[in-house]
């Protein structure tokens, strides 16, 4: 069974009166390299069914897609965008960092998934952010500019999320245009000087370092920030740099992640 975690909701409670809390029903948590964020190491029921979690009080979240949020930084006065943000883990940890200040922006191109994304953000009470249902690749029709911006792109996903995995060259390839195609028109509405943290969960190179290459190699106006000092906090995740300098990759067992991170220059 995979590793479960949980992330506090510091905007309703306190981490320590959490697993409190939890630990007096008999759930038996350990520390991570946040101080909100518990590794499940024993529960005598679902962790996703207890009163805690259905008032809001905690998000359950793979270890590895807390680092995205993390490595973007937000602040309280920032206009944020999450281009894909469905069932809205990483949303919701940004407006939790954000202390629901600021605007987040929160796009999903699937209705269905919007049902999951909507109800999350009302269980956990984040009350800064704008839902919208559109493809990310139209998203520039608005001419609003945004200071960071999140792409957690839609990707042809690793084996321990999927254990049915098989991803055809074609999927990748396919996966990797796309990819390419969100991330310049992340790029395009992005401010001057502001920041894109782009990240997949899928191991393949073609959609993770050869993509930043690919932008890198194709624009003029944006530079690639080097992840190497946050790698060194991120305490008992199995990370390293990627492929290309300056990037991360999270590896098995922890679910596997790529993340990079680019800033606009003007």
């Amino acid at each position: 069974m995979e590793t479960q975690y949980i992330r506090t909701n510091t905007l309703k409670i306190n981490p320590k009166e959490l697993k409190n809390r939890l630990e007096s029903k008999g759930v038996r948590l350990e520390d991570t390299y946040l101080d909100y964020v518990f590794k499940v190491i024993e529960t005598p029921f679902s962790i996703g069914s207890t009163p805690e979690y259905l008032i809001g009080y905690y998000y359950l979240q793979s270890i590895s897609s807390t680092v995205p949020p993390i490595v973007l930084n937000p602040s309280s006065e920032d206009v944020v965008l999450d281009m894909c943000s469905a069932p809205g883990g990483k949303t919701t940890h940004i407006s939790q960092l954000m202390n629901n200040n600021g605007v987040v922006v929160a796009n999903e191109l699937n209705r269905k998934r919007m049902g999951s994304l909507k109800s999350n953000i009302y269980r956990m009470g984040i009350k800064n952010t704008i839902l919208l249902n559109m493809d990310a690749l139209r998203l520039g029709r608005f001419n609003i500019y945004y200071d960071k911006i999140l792409l957690d792109a839609p990707c042809t996903g690793n084996p321990i999320k999927d254990k049915n995995r098989a991803p055809t060259k074609r999927d990748i390839k396919y996966c990797s245009i796309r990819q390419k195609n969100m991330l310049n028109v992340g790029i395009d509405i992005l401010k001057g000087e502001g920041e894109i943290v782009y990240s997949t969960c899928s191991p393949e190179i073609e959609e993770n370092e050869e993509v930043i290459q690919y932008i890198l190699d194709t624009r003029e106006d944006i530079e690639l920030v080097s992840l190497c000092d946050i790698k060194e906090k991120l305490k008992g995740i199995n990370v390293m740099e990627g492929e290309l300098k300056g990037t991360l990759r999270i590896l098995p067992p922890n679910e596997p992640f790529f993340i990079a991170k680019l800033k606009k220059i003007n």
